[in-house]
C-alpha cells in the first residue's frame, strides 16, 4: 500500500454507518494521514468508499463470494498503524472464520480500535437496562419481527466481548453507547460525530407557502416512526393550509440530500437521547432539526443547549413541539443559522479527525 506523508500513520476504517467513516475518513485525509474505508457502502445507502465489499444477491454463489472477498481482504490487512471497526457486526457473519480474522487483525497491525456505534450486543443488553426509553421493543417488532435480536444471543454476546476485550480502546460516538461501554477499561472518551462541513452547503432556511417537515422512513421501529406518523396526521388535520408533512425513505444519500434540501424541518428519531448521522447532515444544512437532544447527551458533549429539538417517542410532545415551531414560524432561519453554526463548533470533520488521532496516539 502507498505511504503516507512523513509522521502521517496508515489507518484503516471498516464498516460504514451513514457516511460516519467517510467524513471521519476526509478529516483525517485533510490532516495528511494515509486512511481509507473498507465497507459494503451500508446497503441502499450507496455511499463512496475506497474498497467496496457488496453481494449484489442472496444466492449461495453470491453469498460465497462475498465471505471470501472479505476473508481476502481482511486477511491482507497488515503493518497498519490504527485499524478501527465500526462495530463487532461487520464481521459477524454466519459460516466465517470471525475469530481467526480479528486475531489476525489485533496481531499483524500496531493498535486496533473499536468504535462504540450502531446495534451491537453491548448497546441491547447494557444500554437497554439503563436507558429510560430506547428502540428495543419497537424495533422487535416492526423490523426485526421476532422475540428476540440477534444481538441478544449469546455467540454474538461473546463475540462482541471478545473484541471489546481484546482491542486496543473503544470509542463511544454518543452517551448511548458510552453508557454500554462503560463497564470496560479500555473505553475511552466520546468523540462526536463528524460532518465534512466544506462539502455541504448551508441555505437560509426560507419558508415558502407551507412549512415542510420531513421524516426519512427508514427503521421503522428502531427511529419510532409509528408516533411521528401519529403526530402527522393530528397535525395535518389541523394545520392544512400550514404544514406539508411527508414522511418517505431508503433512498441512496445523495438523493435523500436533495429531499431535504427543500426541507424546512427534519424529524429524525423519537428513541435517541442523541443525534445521529442524519441530524448532523440536517443541521448542516440549515435545517431545524426534532430528534435527540437529553441533557444527558448534552453534558457528555460538554454544552449547555442545542438547536436541536428534543422528542420523546410521544404523539402529544411531537405535535407540541411542531406547534411551537409554527408559533415560531419567523425565527425559522435564525434556528437554522443556529445549527449550521452548531455543527461547525461541533461536529467539524477536522476537528473529529483530531480527536481520534489524539486518542490513538495515547493508548
Amino acid at each position: 500500500m502507498k505511504k503516507g506523508k512523513i509522521g502521517s500513520m496508515d489507518i484503516v476504517l471498516l464498516g460504514e454507518f451513514s457516511g460516519f467513516n467517510k467524513n471521519l475518513n476526509e478529516g483525517l485525509r485533510a490532516l495528511g494521514h494515509n486512511s481509507r474505508v473498507i465497507a459494503s457502502g451500508d446497503g441502499w445507502k450507496n455511499i463512496d468508499v475506497d474498497i467496496l465489499i457488496k453481494q449484489n444477491n442472496n444466492n449461495i454463489i453470491e453469498k460465497l463470494k462475498y465471505r471470501y472477498k472479505w476473508y481476502h481482504v481482511l486477511s491482507n490487512i497488515k503493518k497498519y498503524d490504527i485499524v478501527q471497526l465500526i462495530n463487532p457486526w461487520i464481521l459477524r457473519l454466519k459460516f466465517f472464520p470471525s475469530y481467526y480474522i480479528i486475531k489476525s487483525l489485533l496481531r499483524n497491525n500496531k493498535k486496533t480500535f473499536l468504535s462504540a456505534a450502531g446495534d451491537d450486543a453491548y448497546y441491547w443488553k447494557y444500554g437497554r437496562k439503563q436507558l429510560r426509553y430506547g428502540p428495543f421493543e419497537d424495533s422487535l417488532k416492526y423490523d426485526i419481527k421476532k422475540n428476540k435480536s440477534v444481538c441478544e444471543k449469546p455467540d454474538f454476546i461473546a463475540f462482541n466481548q471478545f473484541i471489546a476485550d481484546n482491542c486496543k480502546g473503544i470509542i463511544p460516538i454518543s452517551y448511548e453507547y458510552a453508557i454500554s461501554y462503560k463497564i470496560h477499561n479500555n473505553c475511552r472518551k466520546f468523540i462526536p460525530l463528524p460532518i465534512n462541513t466544506d462539502s455541504i452547503s448551508y441555505s437560509p432556511n426560507i419558508v415558502r407557502d407551507k412549512i415542510v417537515i420531513f421524516h426519512g422512513l427508514n427503521r421503522y421501529g428502531s427511529k419510532g416512526t409509528r408516533f411521528i406518523e401519529k403526530a402527522f396526521k393530528i397535525l395535518q388535520e389541523k394545520y392544512p393550509h400550514d404544514l406539508e408533512l411527508i414522511i418517505d425513505g431508503k433512498m441512496p444519500l445523495n438523493i435523500y440530500l436533495d429531499v431535504m434540501r427543500r426541507t424546512n424541518v427534519v424529524v429524525d428519531q423519537t428513541y435517541g437521547y442523541s443525534c445521529g448521522m442524519n441530524a448532523i447532515y440536517a443541521l448542516a444544512m440549515g435545517k431545524i432539526v426534532m430528534g435527540g437532544a437529553e441533557p444527558e447527551s448534552l453534558a457528555l458533549l460538554g454544552v449547555d443547549k442545542s438547536p436541536i429539538i428534543n422528542i420523546l417517542p410521544d404523539v402529544d410532545d411531537i405535535v407540541r413541539k411542531v406547534e411551537w415551531i409554527l408559533d415560531n414560524k419567523n425565527n425559522i432561519e435564525k434556528i437554522g443559522y443556529e445549527g449550521r453554526a452548531f455543527v461547525e463548533e461541533n461536529h467539524n470533520y477536522i476537528k473529529i479527525a483530531e480527536q481520534y488521532i489524539d486518542v490513538w496516539n495515547n493508548f
